[in-house]
């Protein structure tokens, strides 16, 4: 069995042993002495199982969350430590060679984005050439490989860096690295004793932990002890707890977004304007100052006009026909209809987003094709902005209308009855009483279909295609900004250019746009929402 399964299993027959023999002695402490318990013997009983099994259990979880990272430093400060002399060699070729010192002027002195990806490309190929050069004549010297797998890791970029060690830890537990070589293997050898320390050391000292707690706490019962409030305390800083892990999950999101944005904004000389209002979307890098089609350009207007176009043709469906629902369903249709109605719309929600493409790209597209070619429409085409929206729209038609359903249904009765009272028609009460009732409710069941509309993938894909066309026209092509991101960060990219940091650009825009939508939504619903007592 596995250190890690074995060291869980013991704590949790440590942690039940823990809670009877605390409940066991505070039965005998109320059945001995004359001052009765403060707390019920199973508060005790948790007390005791909580000081067992909570710093053991939190022990358990700093290694697996930091375990991976401790290792790697520990590896990384070997090889730094075994590379040292390697490295003062290559500093000092670096500071004499000719060629890299050319190649580092043409990059200070380049102008546009081609000529600094030729200087670039330059640079690491005369890196790389020095770097070959120095372990061969380490090998030829007889260094450790130890020392050849340091120097390897080192002069690497800070991404490749990574993959090496993936590789080198993949290599060390059994894994498939995506590439085996001499100094993968050397720097393995040196993880798989990290490790090994590591988990022994950290279940050994976890089940120190959990006997020092389960002897201190069991210690500390007696009558008048106070477990009840100990427990409750307890609970309360886990649930205090729960909500800030939360809070710091969006604080990470939003700092990761934020900061490779910068990156991808530095890597295109902060040109800001370009990538906001921009017209031509090209995503690409030259290799070489005189490459053809490689231009680089970042402006993600189309982008911005294909999600926009998109989503308006998918609410343009969605909201009057999931809101109307919602009041027939709600306000007119007797039990046995709504019973049968309404999971019949919310069956649209379960169908995965991919038969929802595939439909569209089989079945409507060539509908509205033939349609708009019927229509004196040439050039119309299959993959379309509108086929996407319509298909879409039906898709979160069950977010609108099964949420405003629920909302309105929550509008107190004594609301209608009042109407009634004075007159009012079943529509007048469901146009001035119900619907501003429940304006908020509904607002938010519309965000949330915007929201589900502007994050959308698939549909997308197969449905208005992948070309970043600005348009006003639905029958053409078009794109969004979930489709760029997703063919930005698939596949094999280095997270060093331009195009692939790109992608956290989009993402950053798309998060302030949605940012916007909710504020503007809140001061709408503040506005004109109706208030009673």
């Amino acid at each position: 069995m596995p250190i890690n399964a074995l060291l869980l299993l013991s704590l949790l027959v440590l942690i039940s042993a823990a809670f009877y023999l605390g409940r066991s002695r505070a039965l005998r402490t109320a059945s001995g002495g004359t001052i009765p318990l403060h707390s019920l013997p199973n508060y005790h009983g948790y007390f005791v199982a909580l000081w067992t099994g909570m710093p053991a259990l939190l022990l358990v979880a700093v290694i697996a969350v930091f375990g991976n990272m401790l290792t790697g430093s520990y590896v990384e400060t070997r090889l730094a430590g075994a590379a040292a002399p390697l490295i003062a060699e290559f500093e000092s070729r670096q500071a004499a060679d000719d060629l890299l010192i050319a190649a580092e002027r043409d990059l200070d002195t380049a102008t546009d984005l081609g000529q600094q990806a030729s200087a670039r490309a330059r640079l690491s190929e005369r890196r790389y050439q020095l770097v070959d050069d120095i372990i061969r004549s380490a090998n030829s010297d007889g260094r450790s490989a130890l020392s050849l797998a340091g120097f390897r890791y080192l002069t690497l970029p800070q991404e490749r860096q990574q993959l090496f060690l993936s590789d080198a830890r993949a290599l060390a537990f059994g894994g498939q690295p995506s590439r085996v070589t001499p100094e993968t293997e050397a720097a393995a050898a040196v993880f798989r004793p990290a490790d090994a320390a590591l988990r022994y050391g950290g279940a050994a000292l976890a089940l120190i932990l959990a006997l020092a707690g389960l002897s201190w706490s069991r210690s500390r019962i007696r009558a008048g002890f106070r477990a009840r409030n100990r427990v409750e305390s307890a609970f309360m800083g886990f649930l205090i707890f729960c909500s800030g892990i939360a809070i710091l999950t969006t604080v990470g999101i939003i700092a990761s977004l934020l900061f490779e944005s910068l990156r991808f904004f530095e890597a295109i000389d902060w040109r800001l304007d370009e990538f906001l209002f921009g017209t031509q979307w090209s995503p690409q890098i030259a290799i070489r100052a005189e490459q053809v089609g490689q231009s680089g350009a970042f402006g993600a207007v189309p982008l911005f006009a294909g999600t926009f176009m998109i989503t308006v043709i998918a609410m343009m469906v969605a909201g009057p026909i999931g809101l109307f629902a919602a009041i027939y369903l709600s306000e007119y249709a007797g039990q046995r209809t709504r019973n049968v109605v309404k999971p019949v719309m919310e069956i649209l929600a379960g169908i995965p987003t991919v038969v929802y493409g595939f439909f569209a790209l089989l079945t409507v597209g060539p509908a509205i094709r033939a349609a708009a070619q019927w229509a004196g429409f040439e050039s119309a085409v299959t993959q379309s902005a509108l086929s996407a929206g319509l298909v879409m729209g039906v898709m979160i038609i069950p977010f609108v209308s099964s949420l405003s359903d629920d909302v309105i249904n929550a509008v107190p009765q004594s609301l209608r009855d009042g109407a009634y009272a004075m007159g009012a028609t079943k529509s007048e009460t469901v146009k001035q009483v119900v619907l501003p009732a429940a304006l908020p409710g509904i607002v938010g069941a519309f965000l949330l279909a915007i929201s589900r509309a502007v994050g959308e993938t698939m549909i997308v894909v197969m449905a208005a295609g992948q070309g970043a066309n600005l348009t006003a026209n639905p029958l053409e092509s078009v794109t969004t900004i979930t489709v760029q991101i997703v063919m930005l960060l698939t596949g094999d990219q280095e997270f060093d250019s331009a195009k692939t940091l790109s992608a956290f650009a989009l993402g950053l825009v798309l998060f302030v746009f949605t940012l916007a939508l909710n504020v503007i939504a809140l001061r709408v619903v503040q506005k004109y929402r109706e208030k009673y007592d």
